[in-house]
């Protein structure tokens, strides 16, 4: 993925403070703190495999292979959902698979997270997503997490749970598997919402074996995976519901905040870059000021943000502004390549006078709401909503504004799409001039969801 400059994209994993809704708050994820490992059997605190054309776990410890030509998914402009870096892809007639066989990764007694981004060829029978075998045939000896007839099934054999939800082919989706050794549950999730819950669960008991993705066996067939498979984490605690919903929604968020400014805070590690802005005082700590022209900050990566692979596709977006200047421009603009058209604006401001001026968002195929008038060099907070049922929504300092209705769009740009804040280029647009923006943005939140009134006034009130 390239820069704003041309140059290859290059995500780092950094420290990373999250700041989600007060009803959110909770440790959402180790990699926001120390991030420790350990290759002794006792500990495992954070493994992630990224599948970007390496092996090896993120923080070097559980590194492995692939197995019978498993390789990793093409460039495209659809893959993976992530946007960035490549997917694990595997065949299930070839037997492929990721193992790690050394050092053994420690599930037994404890409780644990298992989560990771899938996109499935073929769901009907047994395609195994990951597991961890002992014993095929003993309770509670074999970890085993696959897709059984079109639904997610998971469990310690003997020990399992089954999902309610049917998943589709050729379709993203989050998966997780929580176990709770505190209070005996199993829990499936999908898309970040609850799929099952089963109690009174004993523990995982393996105390060896290869961890596998793409394959997992169960009684004692070993079956396998065909698609994509990215974003493998596993962490030695059971996350909350609210951070499973966290990870499978939030696509990014950036709070501009030193040292790195232009990084992504989210889950996701989705960073950016910024062309001729500055780092100042924000909203939160700092923000990012836009003096006019060629003024910008752009990230890659968003698969459903108005105008993305899919149309009708959900997506909210929410964050500050202080506007210096009463001027119609753009502000926040999506498109589907770094430095050229096709794109469209989305959130904007319109002057009616040389002393007023008011919001305006627009969504694809040109639904718009214009807004309350703005007050020169003050923070207000803004959040543009879509679903399929409810529409558009605009909300401004966490108070709901106005919706179009029920909408639906046909068209796309069918490619994975640039965030463009400030203004870069001028944009298909009725609504929202193409124009510079002159101000400062701060906390900026990008779901793949249509987040709540609730989680709104929220994040309008830090």
């Amino acid at each position: 993925m390239p820069t704003s400059t041309g140059e290859p994209f290059l995500p780092q994993p950094i420290p990373r403070v999250l700041r989600v809704p007060r009803s959110n708050l909770q440790h959402y994820d180790s990699e926001n703190v120390n991030s420790t490992t350990s290759t002794t059997n006792a500990t495992v605190n954070y493994v992630l495999w990224s599948f970007d054309s390496v092996t090896t776990d993120t923080y070097g410890v559980y590194n492995g292979q692939l197995v019978n030509g498993a390789t990793y998914s093409s460039s495209s402009t659809t893959l993976p959902y992530l946007g960035q870096g490549h997917a694990l892809s595997v065949a299930a007639s070839q037997n492929q698979s990721f193992q790690v066989s050394t050092p053994f990764l420690n599930l037994a007694s404890t409780s644990f997270t298992v989560e990771a981004w899938i996109y499935s060829t073929i769901v009907t029978g047994d395609n195994g997503l990951m597991g961890q075998c002992q014993c095929t045939s003993c309770s509670n000896q074999c970890f085993h997490f696959l897709i059984r007839s079109s639904k997610l099934y998971v469990g310690f054999t003997l020990n399992d749970i089954n999902g309610l939800t049917t998943i589709t082919v050729g379709t993203w989706y989050h998966v997780a598997f929580v176990y709770n050794s505190v209070t005996q549950q199993q829990i499936l999730y999908l898309n970040g919402v609850q799929d099952n819950i089963k109690s009174s669960s004993s523990a995982y008991q393996g105390t060896n074996g290869t961890f596998t993705i793409g394959s997992a066996s169960y009684f004692p067939v070993t079956t396998f995976f065909n698609g994509y498979i990215d974003n493998v984490k596993i962490e030695t605690r059971a996350k909350s519901a609210t951070e499973i919903l966290t990870a499978a929604s939030l696509i990014a968020y950036y709070s501009f905040d030193l040292p790195y400014p232009t990084h992504d805070n989210g889950p996701n590690g989705l960073n950016g870059s910024s062309t001729n802005a500055a780092t100042v005082t924000g909203r939160v700590n700092q923000a990012m000021q836009f003096t006019g022209s060629s003024s910008y900050f752009q990230a890659y990566g968003f698969y459903q943000a108005g105008f993305g692979v899919y149309s009708n596709k959900p997506f909210s977006i929410a964050l500050w502004i202080s506007v210096s200047s009463y001027s119609s421009c753009a502000f926040v603009q999506m498109s589907s390549f770094y430095n050229t058209t096709p794109c469209f604006n989305m959130l904007g401001i319109w002057s009616y006078t040389n002393n007023a001026a008011q919001l305006v968002a627009q969504g694809y195929a040109w639904p718009a709401i214009y807004g309350p008038p703005i007050t020169l060099n003050t923070w207000t907070h803004i959040s543009w909503t879509f679903s399929l049922t409810n529409g558009y929504r605009l909300y401004v300092n966490g108070v709901y504004f106005g919706t179009t209705g029920y909408y639906s769009y046909t068209g796309t740009s069918t490619v994975i799409n640039w965030l463009q804040i400030g203004y870069n280029f001028a944009c298909s647009s009725i609504y929202i001039t193409n124009a510079a923006f002159q101000g400062t943005i701060d906390e900026i939140y990008v779901y793949n969801r249509e987040i709540t009134a609730t989680e709104v006034y929220e994040l309008a009130n830090p």
